[in-house]
């Protein structure tokens, strides 16, 4: 049933800083601070699309669920890689940064959120996350694997779209993103390999990269390997998946 009131409420998750590499007061502050960092694109786009954007800073598992009580939706962001021991496999030399504490707590926010059939949308990283959660394994890095005349990592101009992908015509995808075939902007270097159990590809690029993923069972959980967010700074076309989210946590929040 969907219910009038407040906008909805959509959580975001964010960088971790630890306090050993704030020493010095490199980010703000002072020595042996630690932070939380959250894109602006995110929060303005989530502002952007009628909702109200919730960060989500680390913490520990017990306090998970305090933080899902505030919220009607939630974004799993990009950032660093997952690690690549969560499955299976070792860390290789083309491996960017990862950080543990940030993965240990997005990994228990997803089982707590899923259980809790709250709508999510995974950006990027967050896309990788949900695969990995469900059991699936990740590409370390698709130089060797993608088409060298498209770009999948384009960050001079991140707003800009790059190449084309393929959508899943008759799923909900394609409706909520504007077509069977659109162009989006890329800022990645690994991607999805063995898809994780209950998930299923809805949008490919021409080199066979999994641009988009779904849950078989559940229709308000989406994940995209771009970044609409960035994409929004130019395009209204952005707000698309995160105007999907709003319907979605719209439908089933509490007052």
């Amino acid at each position: 049933m969907k219910h009038s009131g407040r906008l909805p409420r959509i959580g975001v998750v964010g960088y971790y800083i630890s306090e050993e590499e704030a020493v010095g007061g490199h980010i703000r502050g002072i020595p042996r601070q630690s932070f939380s960092l959250f894109s602006n694109d995110m929060i303005h786009a989530i502002f952007q699309s009628g909702a109200t954007p919730i960060p989500l800073p680390v913490v520990d598992r017990d306090k998970i669920g305090r933080q899902l009580d505030t919220i009607d939706g939630l974004v799993f962001s990009g950032g660093e890689d997952v690690d690549p021991r969560l499955y299976g496999e070792e860390l290789q030399p083309t491996s960017h940064r990862i950080d543990p504490v940030r993965d240990k707590y997005e990994m228990e926010l997803m089982e707590l959120a899923l259980e809790r059939n709250m709508p999510i949308l995974c950006i990027c990283r967050g896309m990788q996350l949900l695969n990995v959660f469900c059991g699936g394994t990740l590409h370390a890095d698709i130089g060797e694997l993608a088409d060298p005349t498209l770009t999948h990592w384009e960050t001079k101009e991140p707003w800009r779209s790059v190449h084309p992908i393929e959508l899943k015509p008759d799923h909900f995808v394609s409706a909520v993103l504007g077509g069977a075939q659109i162009e989006v902007n890329s800022i990645h270097h690994q991607s999805v390999k063995q898809l994780g159990e209950g998930l299923e590809v809805v949008g490919q690029s021409s080199d066979d990269i999994v641009e988009a993923i779904a849950m078989k069972e559940r229709s308000n959980v989406l994940a995209l390997q771009w970044h609409p967010e960035m994409i929004a700074r130019k395009d209204e076309s952005g707000l698309r998946p995160f105007q999907w989210l709003n319907q979605q946590a719209t439908a089933t929040k509490r007052e």
